[in-house]
């Protein structure tokens, strides 16, 4: 916001968990739908004036507290499904990533399938819960491979937020597999790694980024871990070999994301390989270490009337 402040843009900053207090909604269908926000400072916005629209983190709208316990969860439905229809009527050429598009691009399993038709490399997978498969898929590659979520490894509880690494898979696992695996996981052949990468893709524009993780133990299999300790890591500005570039950009593409967090390794092989996508994955950090020009990026995107691909 601090940047779109700097260049002189009008903006405004929804907050959906305030919706019925510090907005409203009015939505009319005469032939063509028009849509209008009305803030409680006095602001109105027509859906004529909205040139870009970023969905980042929105939350659960609050329920009035004067509302009954047996009509909270009616309540919050109807008024969620009054945000899904305004944002479906916002033309979706005005968004960097509409949110249709983000959940369907969000499966770490089709991801895989459509990275490996389009020419990444990919980790030997197996996706599964039972000990016979997982146990054998072990033995198939000498005992060196991960585990990781298939959604995501974030767990809530109130307040409190708890992540599952990615993890190597050891010998006392597999022998003790049904105290374990109670869900579903993502086993995959470990790479050695050279250095892990991030590729932030904005339209056609690629940040492409080596994290350093093999420089401390405790980061080389998950550098997330990085993120929630006091240590430092080595990022650092690197080119992309054409062909892995070209298919960062078909990835999206396949996806129409006009944005894009691609995970990748470079493995001690010298090769690259895909891990997955966050279609609305984290950046900040990332200019912040490198220097690349990543909220200019977006903001030029959103400011853009033009569809992110013919």
């Amino acid at each position: 916001m601090l940047r779109l402040k700097e260049r002189g843009i009008r903006f405004i900053r929804l907050n959906t968990e305030d919706f019925g207090r510090a907005f409203q909604i009015d939505i009319s269908f005469n032939g063509s739908p028009e849509c209008r926000l009305a803030f409680e400072d006095g602001q109105v916005l027509e859906s004529e004036e909205i040139s870009g629209v970023y969905f980042r983190q929105p939350r659960a709208p609050a329920v009035p507290n004067a509302t009954a316990d047996s009509d909270r969860l009616f309540v919050q439905r109807e008024i969620k499904e009054t945000l899904r229809g305004l944002w479906r009527l916002i033309d979706t050429r005005k968004w960097l990533n509409h949110p249709r598009n983000l959940w369907l691009a969000s499966n770490k399993l089709e991801q895989l399938a459509i990275a490996g038709r389009l020419g990444f490399r990919i980790p030997e997978t197996c996706v599964s819960m039972s000990a016979a498969r997982v146990s054998a898929f072990y033995d198939e590659h000498g005992g060196r491979i991960i585990c990781k979520a298939v959604k995501n490894g974030f767990s809530h509880e109130g307040d409190t937020v708890t992540l599952a690494m990615t993890r190597r898979v050891e010998r006392a696992f597999i022998d003790n597999f049904d105290s374990y695996a109670t869900v579903p996981m993502i086993y995959q052949r470990e790479i050695i790694k050279a250095y892990d990468v991030r590729v932030t893709l904005i339209g056609d524009q690629l940040f492409p980024v080596a994290i350093h993780s093999q420089e401390r133990e405790d980061t080389e299999v998950d550098w997330r871990l990085w993120d929630v300790s006091a240590f430092d890591l080595k990022h650092e500005q690197i080119e992309l070999p054409q062909e892995v570039a070209a298919y960062c950009r078909a990835i999206a593409k396949h996806f129409n994301l006009g944005f894009a967090a691609i995970d990748l390794v470079r493995g001690t092989d010298g090769l690259f390989y895909f891990l997955e996508v966050n279609p609305n994955g984290q950046w900040a950090w990332i200019e912040q270490k490198t220097g690349y020009q990543i909220r200019d990026a977006i903001i030029d995107r959103l400011t853009m009337r033009s569809a992110a691909y013919a």
